[in-house]
């Protein structure tokens, strides 16, 4: 289900694109994730700048780079609700038993609600990128609280200290 307040993550997603910061760190992450061993790398953006365009049950705001034909490793989150759409590239999401193509932000065209992936508190999920993938999520905790457990081992990470 789509929350009401995506037209505001919308209009926050279309400043994060005009940022020039922003962009950098997009650059930045793109050249650093090829040479990764991890599936993705990604920064925290500070919300600060943001906080009047987001609703109050955002708690932060992340960039991730996927690298390409490399899932994401299955896993959930305990303590958050994340709301994720994707910039740039090219790939499928499962979320829960339903996977699906991912849809790229058109900022010329917002009625399309497909583009999000709202996925709730404890719901299995792992992203599969055919091409770099490029994604904006938005966070129901603050950096440092949000908790990844992947689903094969049930080891639990923090992404933040």
């Amino acid at each position: 289900m789509i929350p009401e307040y995506i037209g505001n993550l919308n209009e926050v997603v279309i400043m994060l694109l005009k940022d020039k910061n922003i962009n950098e760190a997009m650059e930045n992450l793109s050249m650093n994730v090829k040479k990764s061993k991890e599936p993705f790398i990604w920064k925290v953006i500070n919300k600060d700048t943001f906080s009047n365009f987001l609703p109050p049950e955002i708690k932060s705001i992340w960039l991730f780079v996927l690298k390409k034909n490399a899932p994401s490793i299955a896993h959930y989150h305990p303590n958050s609700i994340q709301h994720t759409v994707m910039i740039k590239g090219k790939g499928k999401v499962k979320i829960g038993e339903g996977l699906r193509n991912l849809k790229t932000f058109d900022p010329l065209d917002l009625s399309n609600e497909d583009i999000w992936c709202v996925i709730d508190k404890n719901t299995h999920h792992e992203f599969f990128p055919e091409e770099e993938m490029v994604v904006f999520s938005f966070h129901t905790c603050v950096p440092h609280k949000l908790i990844e457990i992947k689903c094969d081992t049930g080891k639990e990470r923090v992404y933040e200290s």
